[in-house]
């Protein structure tokens, strides 16, 4: 997983999205399996209707941002998540993506997900870098209301890695899921704890302004780039706030 340009991925690294090659067992448990389905059926149904209403694009490509750490074999964690309303339970991945050049590791950058609800109508993502810099965090709400935050702090940080992941089950259509295929997919595990606020929008719960969870396991994925590369689920994640970003300026 490629991003645009090495010298750009230099400067600022972004995510950590999952792409995978793998080994292990290749019969994931129902609930796994189960799970990847159903963020890949969601995913199916906002690509469709991304074609003719493009506030969709983002939910159609946060979806898939949660489908491929499923598809590969991880639990979500489960979150204690504080908003401005009080504490609710969320879901969340964390997973890393290594960039390589010939063969050899260059960078990386980790990628942290989490969702509110079952379906994913409201969602998180937050952007890490090689050294633990906080890129950007974006919040969806409702589909397709996406802020970004206006503040951020917090730590991401690998703890461990094991055995290869787990082969993707069969009935999946997501094309993310093949490419991602390509790659060197290990199990990992990673601690996070996150501080992000959010400007009150239109349309938005304002629980959403303020959102906080403690010091956090995570069972995730670690994905290294095949020779030659591929598309970068991280350089997208980032990518797609930083377009957030200038609309909101834009639109001021």
């Amino acid at each position: 997983m490629q991003l645009a340009s090495r010298s750009a991925l230099a400067a600022a690294l972004v995510i950590v999205t999952a792409t995978a090659a793998c080994g292990g067992d290749s019969t994931a448990p129902v609930a796994k399996v189960n799970l990847a389905l159903h963020f890949d059926s969601l995913f199916v149904a906002a690509k469709s209707i991304s074609a003719s209403d493009t506030n969709f694009n983002f939910r159609a490509n946060a979806l898939s941002d949660l489908e491929l750490p499923a598809a590969f074999g991880v639990t979500p964690a489960s979150i204690s998540m504080t908003t401005a309303s009080g504490t609710e339970s969320w879901k969340g991945f964390v997973f890393e993506e290594v960039l390589t050049n010939n063969g050899t590791p260059q960078d990386s950058g980790r990628l942290f997900i989490a969702y509110r609800d079952t379906d994913a109508h409201t969602l998180i993502e937050t952007v890490v870098l090689a050294d633990g810099s906080l890129v950007a965090s974006s919040l969806m709400a409702n589909d397709t209301v996406v802020v970004n935050a206006s503040s951020s702090s917090g730590t991401i940080t690998q703890t461990g890695t094991g055995a290869s992941c787990d082969t993707p089950p069969t009935g999946l259509t997501n094309p993310v899921i093949t490419t991602a295929a390509q790659a060197t997919c290990v199990k990992a595990t990673y601690s996070a704890a996150l501080t992000l606020t959010f400007p009150a929008t239109s349309g938005v719960d304002p629980a959403l302004t303020q959102l906080s969870f403690p010091l956090t396991s995570f069972a995730g994925e670690r994905f290294q780039d095949p020779i030659g590369g591929s598309p970068s689920r991280i350089s997208g994640a980032w990518q797609r706030a930083r377009v957030n970003r200038n609309r909101a300026v834009r639109a001021r």
